[in-house]
């Protein structure tokens, strides 16, 4: 006889659901809402205890009606919502076969409900192998569409507005560490049309002095923060980053970049001044 202890399998599968959100939002590039995966994760992990105790909500359309509830709470304000949940389904697919993969490899096979019994070390070595695989997979195939491709974006701030070219870069790597928002790195010249002259010129000083310069305008006061970086061949700095009113990349509205402002030429010959 199987004993199932309800507590485990709430646990098991509140860091399951969680890891499954994650990967999904990496894999099409959303913003890491960790609060929201955390509060779908728990319903998920609620709705695999109910199943112990009334076997019928494991059917298919159920499933897939708690997937969309899930995706749902994740990434409701975010858009295309049909991709989200087809990226949820693909991966959850691949983790479910990791976990299964994992059980054949320790000769532990499904009991009763489909539940399997294993230690918390396999299932996080099999998780995160899946989980590194699935980010590194899906990852190169955008960068291999995207590699080298220079974009039109316009930024409107205030009522200005700036437009230049952006290049994506599969090094770019930069992320807000508050948001998890993904920063576009531009250089402050291209967005001088959107900003006091004396703004521009406390950042040619250093970053802290562009945030002083800042804290004394009223309509910019809270619109900067810094976000700490690294780059190629120079020790870590400070990057002043803000979300700008409204933002288009290739004709797309967006509002889920936020733009950092290089106090340097990105570019010698001018071909594009931002990296994404």
């Amino acid at each position: 006889m199987q004993i199932i202890y309800v507590d485990d399998v709430f646990l098991l599968n509140l860091v399951i659901n969680y890891f499954i959100l994650l990967a999904t939002a990496k894999l099409c590039a959303f913003p890491l809402k960790r609060l929201l995966f955390a509060f779908s994760a728990a319903v998920g992990a609620v709705y695999s205890v109910l199943i112990l105790i009334w076997g019928f909500l494991g059917l298919l359309p159920i499933k897939l009606c708690l997937g969309i509830v899930m995706v749902l709470i994740a990434f409701g304000k975010c858009r295309h919502l049909f991709k989200a949940f087809c990226a949820f389904l693909c991966v959850s697919a691949a983790f479910g076969g990791a976990v299964y993969a994992a059980s054949m490899l320790v000769g532990t096979t499904p009991g009763k409900l489909g539940y399997i019994s294993l230690s918390m070390r396999t299932l996080a070595i099999s998780f995160a192998v899946c989980y590194i695989a699935l980010t590194l997979v899906f990852k190169r195939l955008g960068a291999k569409n995207r590699r080298g491709r220079s974009m039109g974006v316009e930024v409107v701030q205030g009522g200005r507005r700036a437009v230049f070219r952006a290049l994506y870069d599969t090094g770019n790597e930069l992320y807000d560490p508050l948001s998890g928002l993904p920063v576009m790195v531009a250089e402050a010249e291209s967005l001088r049309e959107l900003f006091p002259e004396a703004l521009l010129g406390a950042l040619a000083k250093s970053p802290v002095d562009f945030i002083a310069e800042a804290s004394e305008s009223g309509a910019l006061k809270t619109r900067f923060r810094l976000v700490l970086y690294t780059s190629a061949g120079a020790s870590s700095g400070l990057l002043p980053v803000f979300k700008p009113d409204r933002l288009t990349i290739d004709g797309k509205p967006r509002d889920d970049i936020l733009i950092g402002l290089c106090p340097h030429k990105l570019c010698a010959d001018g071909e594009f001044s931002a990296i994404l």
